[in-house]
């Protein structure tokens, strides 16, 4: 399945194959509302482990294809949403 990126996913400096570490060691995956703007697919969580400590990575996984448009550290304020939708622990 192709790997697709926007430059969002690079923002905060990433190493893409620490994402793609993560996206496949994930210890969360689940869907997170609400699709971006202008898109129609609800795009996925995913939260893993990379040398770089726990990442939170975006992507929006379609027919064919997966576009990651966000990768940063796992932040509070992702984590504290987890918790109070009873998501899933990293």
């Amino acid at each position: 399945m192709p790997i697709h990126w926007t430059p969002s996913a690079d923002k905060h400096g990433i190493p893409r194959d620490e994402v793609l570490y993560a996206i496949t060691h994930a210890t969360v995956e689940r869907q997170w509302p609400p699709a971006r703007e202008g898109h129609a697919i609800v795009p996925r969580l995913y939260v893993g482990p990379s040398r770089l400590g726990t990442l939170e990575v975006l992507a929006e996984v379609g027919e064919g294809s997966v576009v990651i448009f966000h990768a940063m550290r796992l932040r509070t304020s992702t984590q504290t949403r987890l918790n109070e939708e009873g998501g899933n622990q990293p």
